[in-house]
């Protein structure tokens, strides 16, 4: 029964897509139109917001500093006032001055402050005479991209002195300025993509309108998906950070093409062959519908697999790409054999002639085309033998294995600032601070000690300040050391007299993955470093932004890890069903985990080894596993396919063979010496072929 229906359903929906093809483009012209009309085209997400859980205890130890103390030290937002031959005494003073009067502004406020405003401007010491460094702290509901404005127009102050030079720096300008970059360089990724399309598909099918019309399959999804996403993560609660929207764009527009190759690829060869277009059409649907289904659902299937990340930031993306792989994959199904049935022949044209059916098909094509088949015969008829197969095998495996070596190396980071452009006013600010050995006073790590009466321990509390300047990538320690007053509550010592806290300032980027190294050793031994200065009672509890950065490089790498396997399982489930095996599904996901692993051993071998970045950043290598493992059984499905398809006839060998030639040569009778028409030939051009009467 469920044949029979499937059957039915496969007959109905050849029916529609080929002789239904003007109703199909009138259809999607009308959602297209739509959507573009009425539904917001506003951009994915922001930024990544909070990395952590409120929950957390690096958090939860950030709230009892702020409880403890009243001067905050962890702030996103920096600002630098630098004079190369030294800061003059008036511009010192204008800096703490100005720092001053915001905070003071705000504090004698009779009303509580909206959001986007400065609450606080604090100035930290240096120890330089030519730069001072402020943190600015924004009112509750401000988000990044305020934060950063209010960071400009605070720094907007100093600028009026030429010989000065201000940069406002730190975690949230710098991820701003990374999305800038990414949102006014996403229309040239897109047009890049779009003419690399053009040019591939033109020489793969020696015509015009093929990427013509994969370019137009591939812009009625664009306008569709992202309009479609924002509605969709409205309802749901989820928002996909700006960063990730190139993700999201390539792989659409690698599903479209994909689809729509294939298609175009049997529709060809059956053009060729002499049948009529509407026979081509639903010849080409015939063979290849199903395989795209299959192959688009474990794209989907493999994309969904986020939603098991432990990580919450890239649950969000699991919906998205899965939502964009429908959307290809169904504009795919419809609008493609719509497309080729109108066209027909014309479709593989150089120059279409108004008015004539004689428009010259690209310089010998049937000729180009059988000359590149009987190489591919050759060398196919060469790998089926076991010989070759295990030598081929072997070379791939270990060039593979070699590849994936460098990702033993591989360190995760959340420096946004290291994907600047040198030339960018955040990274030149950053870079300032490096030159100067201070670059982590950007995110200080603080070290809170909890004890009764701690604040009377002030010699072991100055021994273990002087312990801490000692550690690896240490640049230098604020604490009761650096206070000239004895009793320095409300900034280095708590008013209650039962809390103590170290200013850490590293010596690299906090965010990047040296500076993680350097406090995941500082975590390692606080506690024995608080015990050897005499405060063998103390809690000792590390927290920052570099602490919150080792905590995403750790989440990341856990995500990455449970997302594989769970996509993985997905896709072996898929590739079970669709294969009705076990073994071929299961050496072929190992092959797709081996490739994965391999390409980010060469990036990781690019970025860290050839490039010298500290690390990758966070997203990039998560995004890019997830799409190749994705991708990866999306192209096991039309390899396999075909094969399994042939095997229903012929022996293993020959359907291998058969499998991996052209597509107008499978699945026809091995007995069959029927020469194909021209494609000249009249029946081929002005009635359909016997095959277009079928239903």
């Amino acid at each position: 029964m469920g044949s029979v229906a499937a059957t039915r359903f496969g007959h109905g929906y050849r029916f529609v897509v080929t002789r239904g093809r003007w109703a199909v483009v009138a259809f999607w012209v009308a959602v297209v139109t739509l959507v573009v009309a009425f539904v917001p085209q506003s951009h994915a997400g922001g930024g990544f917001g909070d990395f952590l859980p409120p929950d957390d205890p690096v958090l939860q130890t950030q709230e009892r500093i702020l409880r403890e103390f009243r001067v905050p030290f962890l702030s996103g937002t920096t600002v630098v006032v630098h004079e190369p031959g030294g800061l003059s005494l008036l511009t010192r003073a204008d800096s703490y001055l100005w720092a001053l009067a915001t905070t003071q502004r705000n504090l004698q406020g009779r009303t509580p402050p909206g959001p986007d405003q400065v609450i606080a401007a604090i100035p930290v010491p240096t120890g330089r005479a030519d730069t001072t460094v402020t943190f600015l702290y924004g009112s509750e509901g401000t988000g990044i991209v305020g934060m950063a404005r209010l960071g400009n127009q605070y720094s907007a102050h100093f600028q009026t002195q030429r010989s000065v030079e201000t940069y406002v720096t730190g975690f949230v300008p710098a991820q701003v300025a990374q999305g800038d970059y990414l949102n006014a360089r996403i229309g040239l990724f897109e047009l890049a993509s779009l003419i690399l399309i053009l040019f591939v598909v033109a020489l793969a099918f020696r015509s015009v309108l093929a990427p013509l019309a994969v370019v137009s399959i591939a812009a009625a999804g664009y306008l569709i998906y992202l309009p479609v996403l924002n509605v969709v993560a409205s309802a749901i609660g989820f928002e996909v950070p700006g960063q990730l929207e190139p993700v999201l764009l390539a792989l659409l527009l690698g599903v479209v093409t994909d689809y729509c190759v294939l298609f175009f690829h049997t529709f060809r060869h059956e053009i060729h062959s002499g049948a009529g277009n509407l026979a081509a059409a639903q010849h080409a649907v015939e063979r290849n519908a199903s395989i795209i289904a299959v192959a688009g659902l474990t794209v989907a299937g493999g994309t969904i697999s986020l939603l098991a990340a432990p990580f919450e930031i890239f649950r969000a993306l699991g919906p998205a790409l899965a939502l964009t792989v429908v959307i290809g994959v169904v504009l795919s199904l419809t609008l493609t054999p719509a497309l080729m049935t109108i066209l027909g022949w014309r479709l593989f044209t150089v120059v279409p002639v108004r008015g004539s059916r004689q428009a010259k098909i690209v310089g010998a094509t049937v000729s180009a085309t059988g000359d590149l088949e009987r190489r591919e015969k050759k060398l196919v008829d060469r790998l089926i033998r076991r010989g070759p197969a295990l030598v081929a095998t072997t070379l791939v495996l270990v060039a593979l294995g070699a590849a994936v070596v460098p990702l033993a190396q591989a360190r995760f980071d959340l420096s946004f600032a290291a994907g600047l452009p040198k030339t960018d006013p955040v990274a030149e600010g950053a870079q300032l601070l490096q030159d100067a050995g201070l670059r982590g006073i950007t995110a200080p790590t603080e070290v809170l000690l909890e004890q009764t009466g701690i604040v009377s321990e002030r010699p072991a509390l100055l021994r273990l300040e002087e312990a801490l300047t000692q550690q690896d990538g240490v640049a230098d320690v604020l604490g009761p050391g650096d206070s000239p007053f004895t009793d320095p509550r409300g900034v280095i010592m708590s008013e209650n007299g039962n809390a103590a806290r170290f200013i850490v300032i590293f010596d690299s980027d906090p965010l990047a993955a040296q500076a993680i190294d350097d406090v995941r050793t500082l975590q390692a031994n606080v506690n024995l470093l608080a015990i050897e200065a005499g405060l063998p009672n103390a809690e000792v509890t590390v927290t920052g932004q570099t602490v919150i950065a080792s905590k995403v490089a750790d989440q990341t790498r856990l995500s990455l890890i449970v997302v594989l396997i769970v996509a993985l399982l997905i896709e072996l489930v898929i590739l079970i069903i669709y294969l009705r095996a076990l073994v071929a599904p299961v050496v072929l996901l190992l092959c797709s985990a081996l490739s994965v692993a391999a390409a980010l051993g060469l990036t990781t071998l690019l970025f860290q080894g050839i490039l010298g970045h500290q690390g990758l950043t966070f997203y990039a290598p998560f995004a890019a596993a997830v799409l190749l493992i994705a991708l990866g059984s999306d192209y096991n499905v039309f390899a396999v396919g075909p094969i399994w398809r042939e095997t229903k006839q012929r022996p293993l060998a020959e359907a291998l063979s058969i499998a991996c030639q052209a597509p107008h040569r499978r699945s026809r009778s091995p007995v069959s010496s029927s020469r194909p028409r021209s494609l000249w030939s009249p029946s081929s051009r002005s009635r359909p072929s016997a095959r277009s009467r079928l239903p």
